[in-house]
């Protein structure tokens, strides 16, 4: 058993079967390439690559990511149906059953993922480099982007799935609103302001930079994108206008 898995199953888990055998993992989210997909039966699903999950899910969803990913019922379509599909049923896909929006991180960027209040093993950023970083005193994770592309998606997915305490949710659909996301967006300065303190370069290094970068750039975009997707049912297109900020 692995040691995430030990102390998952130590702190919230006594009573559940013990976990599959160990997932070959490839975290590159530039590693996108279509390769011959295992059979989505429990004994292949185990060992499948990151890059053959992201062929099983194209090839059932279609290529489009943001039609995969923005969708009402989001939670119940990837706790029901995605990680049945891409997991062997032997393998524990509790991680996000859990809703934390009462205790949701306040760095967490509006969208389907957050966190409430994780452990501070320090996993999430080496699961999902793309999409997770940590706050400065207690070292916590939080989502800093959302997930892009499918293997972001399934980066995030494994980041959750290491987290011990269960602190990650993929229910934001359920809970953001247009007007939350404006208040979110007008706490921006203050959100640069403390990524740019000591204690967050100490915790993260230079990779705090990435979130500043995010937020003075295509940011603003991508949740103008996301307010549109809750006040609409759907995900824009190229040509749509968007809500202001």
């Amino acid at each position: 058993m692995r040691f995430f898995e030990l102390l998952r199953a130590a702190f919230n888990h006594p009573k559940k079967s013990p976990p599959a055998p160990v997932v070959e993992h490839t975290h590159s989210t530039e590693d996108a390439s279509v390769s011959e997909p295992a059979p989505a039966n429990d004994e292949r699903r185990i060992h499948i690559t990151t890059t053959q999950k992201i062929d099983l899910l194209i090839k059932r969803y279609g290529p489009e990511f943001t039609a995969f990913l923005y969708r009402p019922h989001t939670a119940q379509f990837i706790r029901e149906e995605v990680l049945l599909f891409i997991n062997p049923p032997s393998q524990y896909n509790g991680f996000l059953d859990n809703s934390h929006w009462s205790e949701k991180h306040y760095l967490n960027f509006p969208g389907p993922f957050y966190t409430g209040d994780s452990d501070t093993c320090g996993t999430g950023d080496q699961e999902a480099p793309d999409n997770v970083l940590y706050d400065g005193p207690h070292v916590q994770e939080y989502i800093f982007r959302q997930p892009q592309s499918f293997a972001e998606f399934l980066c995030v997915l494994d980041a959750a799935a290491v987290e011990v305490l269960d602190s990650y949710s993929c229910d934001g659909n359920d809970h953001w609103t247009y007007l939350l996301c404006q208040e979110w967006w007008r706490g921006k300065a203050e959100i640069i302001r403390r990524l740019n303190t000591p204690a967050f370069r100490e915790t993260n290094g230079d990779r705090i930079q990435l979130y500043i970068d995010y937020l003075d750039g295509a940011a603003e975009t991508d949740l103008r994108k996301y307010c549109y997707f809750l006040e609409n049912g759907r995900y824009p297109t190229a040509t749509e206008p968007l809500p202001s900020l």
